[in-house]
């Protein structure tokens, strides 16, 4: 059996030998002509895409078992001259074939459909940013991996100009650019707008997008004829992989924890009772619903250790039928358990003050827990069907389940309630919620390039993008305690005695469908390259969202008082609204919106001069329907059209300089329910909301200015300024001198001005990257109280909702090529920000200037295989908001660690 075993190695030996002999082997390097950067990512192929590879981070590449003979050699590379030689190799022979190219400094006056080029890189994202139309921010997949970060909201925090604003609990995340809150910004998937999740906005939490399957996040901070108008501070764009080249297999494991969890236990309660629809949905609107409709065990809280968080993700790719077609499919799952503690003082006018400025009149205490399960899936399918035609097919699939445990104590400190009488004295009212909410983002789309003779190019695109979310019963059980004092007996305190029970279904679908097309003619203009575009796009978009409510009333005990709260199984309740709240809820709407859009732009390259010139239409139709009560409903349709006229100006001061110049006008809608004339009350805070059918869009006269240098493939250096006018801007504010209704309105006018600079540089194996941006923004609000005079509204000029007045980044880097190894340590520093408006003129609620700190680094193991670790707000970083003269809230989060390994073929 040896002997057998050792003559078939024998073999294997002999034949590979043979079959060596009988090929070549070619490989080299790949560089800038200029600079000698190596040129990673590049596209080497032989005789015509029969068989390519990418450069490597050296500049490396390598073929193996070529066929001797006369062979064509081509580069492809974005920003570059395609580079094509001719070359003989012998069998067995090794050539080495070092290729330098150059820039591409014009347009070829060709059109041609061309395969994919790299865009995942840190080289790929500073050309991309350099020969770009608009002025943009770029971060390349390759950063993403080294950063602390694991979904795109973390990344993009790490943009100049781009802040983050969460909710109370840190599972949602939107982006706020250049100080304008998310309303003012547009948010895409491959180019297309994302259908929005949330019920009344048009808002999409960008913590459910994973890191790991993105090839590359773009800020557009300007914009073209050809984009969509809807983006007054900047377009996020995020663009998942492409297929590749060749083959590619990666995959990534990791484990993590929260601080918080080894300071505290997680709380958790059963989801297996849940009922996914409620009882009017499941028996109709005329049922009658009982006390046992209506479930315990998720009221049932317990305290557990809080397992580790998990992420996982795969993806694989590749190229077939002699590279015609390629596709590329890839998942990723994420398992995290994340919470916070937050101390809170809520605010309301001192009587006693003649000025009427605010005090404490409440402090509570608040712990939330949460659950976050992420399962999202990628695919993409492209056919080249010959070098002048092309069609892609990509679908983006996001999952998101969130099971979240609150935990609210809030003690009276005023009020005809008993109030507190010396500290750790007054009523105290309990709150426990159970959510579950679950949701999914869809984004499909089929598109096409097409070269059309010798000038023409014509692109398209059909695709449909759903946005459904469930929150399945979720329950808020009431109760109350009083602590009181006696000199003689000290402190004392009354049982705990049950209130009611909250009890609510909701669920909502947001559905676009879009097609667009546009045709591209090319030429040549004595010494300019000249492209004009013309297309247009529509949009149907249909929402809807549904809520049923009931609430359960406390059966009195026999004394006619409220009975006493042990748990969850010993209460009695009574179903205070048999029929729910489905049918009439005022939460209730449907609501339709049509978008065309036209547009025409020209293009003139002139050798050191770029213009990028032309008008887009905008014209937009809004209808929502809305039930008011059992006999009124409400229709409200609005019709507007906007001209939005652009132009973008890059000068080439060298080979490595670009000088920036832009002006483009853009829009806001608003959301659909903010045009409801309905009320609706927050069951925590008291405060109602109601809508404004008179609301009209949002519009902007944006300038820019800017400066950028990229010294080296992977080095950047930009510097630059804008400046916003905001015509009919929307916040909410409260209603004639009425402290406790809140709407939303056009505030007039506001003004948003700016500085920005970013920066990469590497000195050997150390670097430093950073960006900062100075934002300011006057509003002018004049719906504020006067303080002396109640009666009358008074003028205040204040920053807008959302704004962080200073945000700095700043990494140091630290990358070892020969070892295999990266670090980065990363600080980010904001200033304050307003994060909402007080009633009365002069106070407003300021978040507090925030320092963060987080830390990565990886390692290469052998060929295919790197470790690494993430580690996050290694500060414990508070989160806290002032009003007045008092602390209003401290939201405490602490550190995350995680170590992981990844695997790339």
């Amino acid at each position: 059996m040896v002997s057998k075993l050792y003559l078939l190695a024998f073999f294997l030996l002999f034949s590979g030998a043979a079959f060596a002999q009988n090929t070549a082997i070619i490989k080299g390097h790949v560089n800038d002509k200029n600079n000698n950067e190596p040129l990673t990512g590049a596209v080497i192929s032989i005789d015509g895409n029969k068989s390519s590879v990418v450069v490597n981070l050296q500049g490396e590449y390598t073929f193996v078992n070529i066929a001797p003979g006369k062979l064509q050699v081509s580069v492809k590379y974005i920003g570059y001259l395609d580079y094509s030689e001719s070359i003989n190799i012998d069998a067995g022979q090794t050539l080495v074939l070092n290729i330098k190219i150059d820039q591409n400094t014009q347009n070829l006056n060709e059109v041609s459909v061309v395969g994919r080029l790299p865009t995942e890189d840190e080289a790929a994202s500073r050309a991309n940013e350099k020969n770009s139309d608009n002025l943009k921010n770029v971060i390349s997949a390759q950063a993403i991996a080294k950063s602390p970060d694991i979904n795109a909201a973390n990344v993009l925090q790490r943009v100049s100009g781009v802040t983050i604003q969460r909710n109370g609990n840190g599972d949602d995340a939107y982006a706020i650019v250049r100080g304008l809150e998310p309303r003012y910004n547009n948010t895409l998937i491959n180019g297309i707008q994302i259908a929005s999740p949330d019920n009344k906005t048009r808002e999409v939490s960008l913590s459910v997008v994973p890191s790991d399957l993105l090839a590359r996040i773009e800020v557009d901070k300007t914009l073209t004829p050809e984009m969509e108008g809807d983006a007054i501070g900047g377009t996020v764009n995020m663009v998942f992989k492409d297929a590749p080249d060749q083959r590619e297999i990666s995959a990534t494991s990791s484990i993590g924890y929260e601080q918080l969890f080894i300071d505290r236990k997680f709380v958790d309660f059963s989801k297996n009772d849940i009922h996914t629809y409620s009882p009017s949905e499941m028996n109709g609107p005329n049922y009658i619903a009982q006390p046992g409709d209506f479930t315990r065990s998720n009221l049932d809280f317990k305290n557990i250790q809080a397992p580790p968080s998990e992420t996982f993700s795969v993806s694989y790719g590749e190229r077939f039928l002699k590279n015609k077609l390629g596709f590329i499919i890839g998942n990723s799952y994420q398992n995290n358990y994340f919470g916070s503690n937050t101390e809170g003082n809520d605010g309301n006018a001192d009587p006693n003050d003649p000025d009427k400025r605010p005090r404490i009149n409440d402090i509570y205490n608040r712990a939330v827990s949460s659950r976050q399960i992420l399962n999202n899936v990628i695919a993409h399918l492209d056919y080249k069907i010959n070098d002048k035609n092309k069609i892609m097919l990509d679908n983006i699939f996001l999952y998101s389940r969130v099971e979240e445990a609150l935990f609210n104590a809030d003690t009276s400190i005023t009020g005809g309630n008993g109030g507190r009488t010396i500290s750790g004295t007054g009523p105290v009212s309990i709150t426990r919620q159970s959510t579950v909410t679950n949701q999914y983002i869809e984004n499909l789309k089929l598109s096409g390039n097409h070269a059309l003779g010798e000038h023409f190019l014509f692109d398209w695109y059909g695709a449909f993008s759903d946005a459904f979310v469930r929150t399945p019963d979720q329950a808020a059980i009431n109760s109350n305690i009083l602590i009181s004092y006696d000199p003689a007996t000290g402190f004392t305190k009354t049982p705990e005695f049950f209130d009611n029970i909250d009890r609510i279904w909701a669920h909502n679908n947001d559905k676009d469908f879009d097609g667009a097309g546009k045709i591209t003619y090319k030429t040549k203009v004595k010494n300019a390259l000249v492209e004009i575009k013309a297309g247009g796009l529509y949009r149907h978009k249909t929402r809807y969202n549904y809520e049923d409510e009931y609430t359960l009333q406390n059966v009195p005990n026999a004394n006619g008082g409220k009975p006493e709260f042990t748990n969850i199984y010993t209460v009695q309740w009574l179903v205070y609204n048999v029929y729910g709240a489905g049918t009439n809820n005022i939460n209730n709407y449907t609501a339709t919106e049509d978008v065309s859009a036209y547009y025409g732009m020209a293009k003139v390259t002139f050798p050191k001069l770029e213009i990028i010139a032309g008008l887009r239409a905008e014209t937009t139709s809004q209808d929502i329907h809305v039930i008011q009560d059992i006999t009124n409903a409400s229709d409200i349709t609005k019709n507007y059209t906007d001209m939005l006229p652009s132009i973008n100006l890059k000068y080439k001061l060298t080979e490595i300089t670009n000088l920036r110049l832009a002006y483009y006008a853009s829009i806001s809608r608003p959301a659909y329910f903010e045009l409801s004339p309905t009320v609706s009350t927050g069951a925590s805070s008291g405060i109602s909301t109601v809508g404004n059918p008179a609301l009209l869009h949002t519009t902007a006269n944006n300038y820019d200015l800017r400066y950028e240098i990229f010294p080296k493939a992977d080095e950047q250096i930009f510097i630059g300024t804008y400046y916003k006018q905001l015509t009919n801007p929307i916040e909410f504010a409260y209603v004639g001198g009425n402290s406790s209704v809140i709407m939303p309105i056009n505030t007039g006018s506001a003004k948003v001005a700016g500085i920005e600079l970013a920066f990469t540089k590497f000195i050997g194996d150390f670097g430093l990257s950073g960006n900062y941006a100075y934002n300011y923004s006057d509003d002018v609000d004049n719906r504020k109280i006067n303080r002396l005079n109640p009666t009358q509204d008074t003028i205040e000029h204040r920053m807008l909702s959302g704004a962080s007045v200073h945000d700095l980044n700043v990494s140091f880097l630290y990358r070892n090529k020969k070892a295999a190894l990266n670090a980065q340590v990363a600080f980010q520093y904001l200033g304050k920000t307003l994060v909402g408006r007080y009633p009365d003129n002069g106070d407003n609620y300021i978040q507090q200037p925030m320092s963060v700190l987080a830390f990565s680094a990886d390692k290469g193991i052998g060929k295919h295989f790197t470790v690494f670790t993430k580690l996050n707000n290694l500060l414990n970083t508070h989160t806290t908001v002032v009003l007045h003269n008092f602390q209003n809230g401290n939201e405490i989060t602490k550190a995350t660690y995680l170590v992981g390994m990844r695997y790339n073929y």
